[in-house]
């Protein structure tokens, strides 16, 4: 079989993955970075508001549920609800590789499905519904692209962490190149040449994955998906993963305000000048992706020596270790933001290091949260709750998007203090009741 052939110590099906993770990553976050600055400077102004397909039944239909709104709050508003979809339809994703056409499969409807969704995004008439299939597109690539790392690997195999970190470098390395690419044609250039790239990286993304779908384990047959069945105790082990989901939420909503006010702060606030060129705003979103690429290998070696001294702090742990960093940083953002270096513009070598604690806390938490549900979930519905990974940034991308219209009330340091405390919240709570979900886990 293909899949058993190795590179580096791992199957070569995970070399076909990373790849297709890093330009799906790529397209994805060079959007994300452009997004909020192409609604709050150009699409959502006076002058282009009617060329915006939907746009009045859409304003109408934001300010009935949360109340009149400026065009910068209905712009991150809209951001957050994205971000939400973005990370909600894995769920559906899950559900259609584990029940109808396989992960392999799925994966490559979703990249295909995600790349028309792109180019409705370039133009204005279609950009509302291009951000409904963008998403959904979207969510059925990214769980399934897990669940294939998954079922790679024997559930009891030792690799299966380190794997979870490698995918998580690829996507980190397309999350860093995408930014600065896109963004700054899409900044720089025009704004539709930046779309114009991510569908093209959307369509590398399929084409890898059907290249490279020899070496990966084949798709369980149809009736077999459909015959799998929970057993008893799943329920308890299903109800477990929920909680911690829950709890990364927390985390996941600090996490979203980066892809979200964070960029009309830096916009606003941050000295962006560099040997005397202005660095364009989007490639704070390439910042943020290449700390965690640079601090996977002292973090693994960091992981060994732990291991090798009988003082891994566990999974659950590293999660809250997670979450706590995250906090810390919003706290660093905060003292950058006028609680230390007074109402001024804040330098970006402050950024640059906020970027760095709250990215070794992404590390921490997000290739563990993956591994654990892969390995921990029921295998009647490993893809479903791999996807409810991703529900759990679902709630913290919804609520991120609600508590952006903050940002135009609250000086900037108090409303990074407000961010900073979610996720300190979170480490907390799961600190509280470790005990008891590492026994329903069998950690």
């Amino acid at each position: 079989m293909g899949e058993r052939r190795e590179i580096g110590g791992h199957p070569a099906g995970l070399a076909i993955v990373t790849v297709a993770e890093a330009v799906q990553a790529a397209g994805i976050y060079g959007v994300q970075a452009l997004l909020i600055l192409y609604m709050a400077n150009a699409l959502f102004t006076p002058a282009m508001l009617d060329s915006v397909g939907g746009f009045t039944a859409w304003r109408a239909l934001l300010e009935s549920l949360f109340g009149p709104m400026s065009l910068q709050a209905l712009a991150t508003q809209t951001m957050g609800l994205y971000l939400g979809l973005f990370f909600l339809t894995p769920l559906l994703g899950g559900w259609l590789g584990d029940r109808v056409w396989g992960p392999r499969l799925t994966c490559i409807i979703g990249a295909a499905l995600a790349t028309g969704g792109m180019v409705m995004v370039i133009l204005p008439a279609t950009f509302l519904p291009g951000l409904l299939v963008s998403a959904l597109g979207a969510g059925a690539l990214r769980c399934n692209l897990n669940a294939q790392t998954g079922h790679l690997y024997a559930r009891d195999d030792g690799r299966r962490d380190a794997a979870f970190s490698i995918l998580a470098a690829g996507l980190n390395t397309g999350a860093f190149l995408g930014p600065l690419l896109i963004g700054a044609l899409g900044e720089r250039v025009d704004w539709q040449w930046g779309f114009a790239v991510a569908s093209g990286c959307m369509a590398l993304a399929a084409i890898t994955l059907m290249a490279g779908n020899g070496l990966m384990p084949p798709d369980t047959p149809h009736a077999a998906r459909r015959s799998a069945r929970l057993q008893h105790g799943d329920g308890r082990t299903i109800a477990a993963l929920v909680m911690v989901m829950l709890f990364t939420s927390l985390f996941w909503l600090a996490q979203s305000q980066v892809w979200n006010v964070y960029a009309l702060w830096g916009r606003d606030h941050l000295d962006r000048l560099v040997l005397g060129l202005e660095v364009p705003v989007s490639w704070l979103q390439a910042f943020d992706s290449l700390a965690p690429i640079m601090a996977v290998p002292p973090v693994l070696a960091l992981w060994r020596a732990q291991a090798a001294a009988g003082r891994v702090p566990g999974e659950l742990g590293k999660i809250g270790i997670g979450m706590a960093l995250m906090g810390g940083a919003f706290i660093w953002l905060a003292l950058g933001s006028g609680i230390l270096l007074g109402q001024g513009q804040t330098p970006i070598l402050w950024v640059v290091m906020f970027h760095l604690i709250l990215n070794v806390g992404w590390l921490y938490l997000v290739p563990t949260v993956n591994a654990l549900f892969s390995r921990t979930a029921p295998p009647a519905v490993t893809g479903v709750m791999l996807g409810a990974v991703q529900f759990g940034v679902f709630i913290g991308s919804t609520m991120s998007g609600w508590l952006g219209r903050f940002y135009e009330r609250m000086a900037a340091a108090d409303f990074w203090l407000l961010h900073a405390a979610f996720p300190l919240a979170g480490a907390a709570l799961l600190w509280l009741v470790r005990g008891r979900l590492a026994k329903v886990l069998r950690l």
